[in-house]
């Protein structure tokens, strides 16, 4: 979290109202109808300890087949009030932005723009919003470029580099070893379990995001496995249900995978190098299944940490696992940095 004034030139093009077209329908049950999956590994031992299991992912299918309602799905996002806008971006030009704005009833409501990463998307915020609204804050929660309903830039160069921070924070050095908080000797731990056992997806995704496009684009239930083994193992045990895995999924699947898993190849982080300090006021909720969590310390090296809150639930899908206390946090956070600029 950090306080940053939102663009002033930047004006309303249009509403959206999702409508996946009934042949992208047709072609989805024809594809989940044909669906292969592996039978010489049933009773394996040894593949990841993820919870994607032949068994797993054959129970979600078959809900998917017979359970699932895309168009009920749909009708719920379309609840939020959606919208889209060009948005100009020096050697880019016009970038049709798609994002959700909704309003709070505060005469004295603060701006709060809510940003998702992958393998996540603009329905976030969905849990969050009426947190917030009723809070005092007008959110704005766009879809990324390339992501969703948001136009990809055709051109090379696109970057995120703030993402990329975060997502690859190195351990600065120190004349003398902090004494870490319990909390933080965890997070430590996780973080180094992350990069060993956790990271393929990322050097995949930087390195060959067309490639492995062709496969999720083809193939739902391939891209619905990519989707499991992210939300299990990026979440702190939260019990997500069939159609929650399938949402999101489909949320990638319809607008094409190919683009979010650009982004990866233009922010790779193992090219950067020294990480700029940033003096904007920032807030951070750390949350125990965070893959990257970082202690307070390494954070402090890199930005201006002027409120810091950990918890005891909660994973990298934060507003979806446990709105309440990310919301908490951004109400204290975002009300007291306010106020000193307003």
């Amino acid at each position: 979290m950090a306080v940053r004034p939102f663009r002033p030139d930047i004006e309303l093009k249009k509403t959206l109202q999702i409508n996946v077209p009934d042949s992208e329908l047709n072609l989805l049950r024809q594809k989940l109808e044909l669906a292969r999956l592996p039978t010489n590994l049933i009773n394996e031992q040894w593949a990841e300890y993820n919870g994607v299991t032949v068994k797993k992912v054959k129970n979600v299918l078959h809900f998917w087949q017979n359970s699932y309602n895309w168009r009920e799905e749909e009708a719920r996002l379309n609840d939020l009030p959606q919208y889209t806008a060009d948005v100009q971006v020096a050697g880019f030009g016009d970038i049709e932005m798609h994002f959700v704005h909704s309003k709070s009833a505060a005469a004295d409501a603060v701006p709060l723009l809510f940003i998702h990463g992958w393998p996540g998307s603009f329905a976030e915020v969905t849990k969050i919003l009426p947190i917030l609204n009723k809070a005092g804050f007008h959110v704005v929660a766009p879809s990324l470029p390339g992501y969703g309903f948001s136009q990809c830039p055709d051109k090379p160069g696109f970057k995120n580099e703030q993402d990329a921070q975060a997502i690859t924070m190195p351990e600065p050095k120190f004349d003398k070893e902090p004494d870490y908080t319990d909390f933080e000797k965890r997070s430590i731990e996780q973080q180094r379990r992350f990069t060993t056992d956790e990271s393929a997806y990322y050097l995949v995704q930087g390195s060959k995001p067309r490639t492995l496009g062709f496969a999720m684009h083809d193939s739902p239930v391939g891209m619905l496995a990519w989707m499991m083994d992210k939300l299990f193992t990026w979440s702190d045990n939260y019990p997500w249900s069939p159609s929650e895995m399938i949402t999101w999924t489909l949320l990638h699947y319809f607008p094409g995978p190919t683009t979010p898993f650009h982004m990866y190849r233009e922010n790779n982080a193992l090219k950067l190098h020294d990480i700029p300090y940033e003096n904007i006021p920032t807030g951070v909720s750390a949350f125990p299944g965070e893959m990257e969590m970082v202690p307070r310390i390494w954070a402090e090296q890199t930005a201006n940490i002027v409120f810091w809150q950990e918890h005891e639930k909660g994973g990298h899908f934060a507003a979806w696992e446990n709105p309440e206390a990310l919301a908490g946090d951004m109400v204290k956070f975002f009300r007291s940095e306010w106020k000193k600029i307003a």
